[in-house]
């Protein structure tokens, strides 16, 4: 049996998409407030190429829009940093829901796995990037 009790309160958002010979990750993690303070936890967005990294960025947002059930229905990341300039959006078209638990690790958070659809724009690495393609994210949000 695993001690989780550090990890309660942990949580994140993060994707990926790929196009061609691109992919893209972003990230961010939000500590439990007895391990760190998440206003000083940067977001990331890292880029990919066929022979390894293109550029990475930690002057990260990362918005997420809620529809009417408080779920998320878009999510928007811009990130500038070595090498990039990018711009995301992703669109959910739809989301597996794993209910928290009462009394376990996340107990008062539910984890959302999403597919969907991005829009990516910028640059990475003196490359203009400009495309449209399926892709993933995750995140939490309050149980229900």
């Amino acid at each position: 049996d695993h001690n989780w009790g550090f990890w309660q309160g942990v949580s994140w958002q993060w994707g990926q998409v790929q196009h061609e010979d691109l992919s893209f990750l972003y990230g961010r993690v939000f500590p439990p407030a007895n391990a760190a303070d998440a206003a000083r936890m940067p977001g990331f967005v890292g880029a990919l190429g066929p022979d390894g990294p293109l550029g990475y960025a930690t002057n990260v947002t990362i918005a997420e829009t809620n529809n009417a059930a408080g779920r998320p229905q878009r999510i928007e990341v811009r990130a500038r940093g070595t090498g990039l300039d990018l711009r995301f959006r992703f669109d959910v078209a739809s989301a597996i829901t794993t209910r928290a638990t009462p009394g376990r690790v996340m107990s008062d958070l539910d984890f959302l796995q999403m597919r969907g659809q991005y829009t990516v724009s910028g640059r990475a690495a003196g490359r203009d990037i400009a495309f449209t393609a399926a892709g993933s994210a995750e995140t939490f949000r309050g149980a229900r």
